[in-house]
């Protein structure tokens, strides 16, 4: 971050000028060095930058104070030029020459401190403004020496110096705490970064960002309820609009117990191509309407997610769903386009048919099918089971089990 000083080089510099020009104390400049720079000033006002440090530059001062203001000026117009390394060197010589008034003593100590924070020196920057605050506290030396702790990364001491400075602010201040949120997630101090969340969705509730962050954050601190109370905040402000964002909210819906409405959420948000239909947001969407116990809506995208997917396993949710419905003939129909390599799903696909076979009391092609899967080490025992029953032919029903 780059700093600015606040007040503007010409009135400053001006000022000074007059001040000392007629000034009868100890700060007053020669009539000699007075002459010299008021031609000096004649080349500033007009910009010309280079002339002015060349004239400057030719001026011998004498006394202590006339050294200090000379090389508080040359500071200032390298500063404006951009040579913040050349501005930092005259600014720190005034400072040690230390013969300016107690007022200008005390702005060229800040403007050093400004330039060392520019120039990633922190530790100075924050000798200096601990000086500076020494003598009057302000809001926005501490927000400068918070800045200067966050270039040390010393993430306590930013959040001691922007909680100072917070308190100096006249009104609510996002910068300093946005700077000590920063400092609160390096420390993993959750708790305390979710208080300083919530100020920052009071004061600027149309920011998406603290809403998402808040979020996050409850999770962070396995606050749930929290998190989901915020998201659904967030939804309502319209905040919530992305595929993952809307899949996020669902999912903390039937999280917490509310699967219908995560269901009913990711549902419209499909109608209206905000969540792709795709094999993943059906099984999703099967998950929360089966979860909802609507067993009839879960199969059918149980069904939609297995002819995208060809997953043999979501064939067969899809089947122990309509067992539970009764819709015997609906099974054999979706098994039938089950394609599959692996032993072990190919005997489950077959026990299936067996078992939605006996419950039509078709007993014969349940036996056919069961027999030959006897062959199938991966069922074995199961199929040799079925086969004992059919041959009865038992009107009871064993458990569905897949």
């Amino acid at each position: 971050m780059k700093l600015v000083f606040k007040s503007t080089l010409l009135f400053l510099s001006s000022l000074l000028f007059v001040q000392q020009l007629y000034a009868s104390n100890k700060y007053s400049l020669s009539a000699q060095i007075g002459r010299q720079m008021s031609a000096v000033f004649e080349l500033y006002e007009l910009d010309k930058l280079n002339q002015t440090l060349l004239a400057v530059n030719k001026i011998r001062p004498r006394s202590a104070f006339e050294k200090a203001y000379i090389k508080r000026f040359q500071g200032n117009v390298y500063w404006q030029m951009g040579k913040e390394q050349k501005a930092l060197q005259s600014l720190l010589l005034a400072v040690e020459i230390n013969a300016l008034s107690d007022v200008e003593q005390r702005q060229t100590e800040r403007m050093l401190a400004d330039l060392y924070l520019n120039q990633k020196q922190p530790t100075k920057a924050i000798q200096l403004y601990k000086t500076l605050i020494a003598e009057e506290a302000s809001e926005d030396l501490y927000k400068h020496l918070a800045l200067g702790y966050y270039q040390k990364k010393s993430w306590t001491q930013v959040v001691n110096a922007s909680r100072n400075a917070i308190k100096l602010s006249g009104k609510f201040n996002q910068s300093l705490h946005v700077l000590q949120l920063s400092a609160l997630y390096e420390l993993k101090s959750y708790r305390n970064a979710s208080k300083v969340l919530i100020k920052l969705t009071q004061h600027d509730a149309s920011n998406k960002r603290w809403w998402m962050q808040l979020a996050s954050t409850y999770r962070l601190l396995k606050q749930d309820k929290k998190a989901l109370a915020t998201y659904e905040q967030a939804y309502q402000l319209g905040f919530m609009v992305s595929s993952t964002e809307i899949r996020q909210l669902a999912y903390f819906r039937s999280y917490l117990g509310a699967p219908y409405q995560a269901a009913v959420l990711l549902e419209s948000a499909m109608k209206d191509k905000k969540v792709r239909s795709n094999a993943k947001s059906y099984q999703q969407l099967a998950h929360f309407w089966q979860a909802a116990r609507e067993h009839d809506k879960a199969q059918q995208y149980w069904g939609k997610s297995a002819r995208l997917s060809g997953n043999t396993r979501h064939y067969l949710v899809q089947a122990q769903l309509l067992y539970m419905l009764g819709r015997y003939d609906k099974i054999l129909q979706v098994l039938a386009a089950v394609k599959s390599k692996n032993k072990e799903l190919q005997g489950k696909v077959a026990l299936t048919q067996v078992q939605a076979l006996f419950a039509l009391k078709k007993y014969q092609q349940a036996k056919n099918i069961a027999t030959e899967l006897v062959k199938n080490p991966t069922i074995k025992d199961r199929a040799i089971q079925w086969v004992k029953l059919l041959e009865s032919r038992t009107d009871d029903k064993l458990p569905f089990v897949i």
